[in-house]
């Protein structure tokens, strides 16, 4: 056999060298510490060159997806409502998240239902007579006849009184108009399909009420539009615009470069310094 230092022949059984002199059973526990140990410390550096490049391609292709989803909520419009939303690069609606082509569009009506409430007020007028059993000098007459009694009987009738009366009510009634639903309908087709944008009873001078009919007579004219808008017959999807190209060299790279970092895989191969 060799020995594990000097790599000489060596008879087998031998516990030591005739050349070197080295143990044979204690350098070979030697040789497999220091071999564990290159092991584990090559093992990490390799391990974190691979989790470096990895992170580096998940990275990019996050990017490439963030970047894909902002170019296309960037060709969509809304208007008053998310049920309706128009896409012109595409020549696409949606309604009630459905998707049709501006083609399909053959009509749009608004939806408005009125009501009102009513606020009653309620005056009471009271008429009638008042009248006094004594006046003041009435009081000062009998203080003069009958003396200080007098004076004090004539001050007890004074200031009682009677009153008489009639009580009218009077009941004001006010109708303020109101609106509990506005929408949109929308022919698709020969289908009809409604863009809610009421939902509630609203007083009609409120900016809610005002708001909504904007939006229903804003929403009607878009679609007048687009149902005379021809729809593109090709267009750049957005996985094609450039900004996901440039992403797309990019995670490239980084894709050879993982494979380089994995491919070089460690060498376990004990330093000089150890033999």
């Amino acid at each position: 056999m060799l020995c594990v230092k000097c790599k000489k022949e060596i008879d087998d059984g031998d516990n030591f060298c005739g050349y070197c002199g080295i143990n044979q059973k204690k350098y070979k526990k030697y040789l497999d510490k220091i071999n564990n140990k290159i092991h584990k410390e090559q093992d990490k550096e390799y391990k974190t060159k691979v989790k470096n490049a990895q992170k580096k391609l998940n990275k990019l292709k996050n990017s490439r997806e963030i970047e894909i989803n902002r170019i296309t909520n960037n060709r969509w419009q809304s208007i008053g409502s998310d049920s309706f939303s128009f896409n012109m690069t595409e020549g696409k609606i949606i309604v009630n998240n459905s998707t049709y082509l501006f083609s399909d569009i053959k009509g749009a009506e608004i939806v408005e239902q009125d009501s009102f409430r009513t606020i009653t007020n309620a005056t009471e007028t009271v008429k009638g007579k008042s009248r006094k059993h004594a006046s003041l000098g009435g009081g000062l007459l009998g203080a003069a006849v009958a003396g200080p009694v007098g004076a004090v009987v004539g001050g007890t009738v004074l200031g009682t009184t009677k009153q008489k009366g009639k009580t009218n009510t009077v009941i004001n009634s006010n109708d303020i108009p109101t609106c509990y639903h506005i929408g949109v309908n929308v022919n698709i087709n020969d289908f009809n399909t409604e863009i809610v944008l009421l939902s509630k009873t609203v007083d009609q001078s409120s900016l809610i009420y005002s708001n909504a009919v904007k939006s229903a007579q804003s929403i009607v004219d878009k679609l007048r539009i687009l149902s005379r808008t021809p729809v593109p017959k090709k267009y750049l999807q957005p996985e094609e615009e450039q900004s996901v190209l440039n992403i797309d060299k990019e995670i490239e790279i980084a894709t050879k470069e993982l494979k380089v970092v994995m491919d070089d895989k460690p060498t376990y191969e004990i330093p000089e310094k150890y033999l």
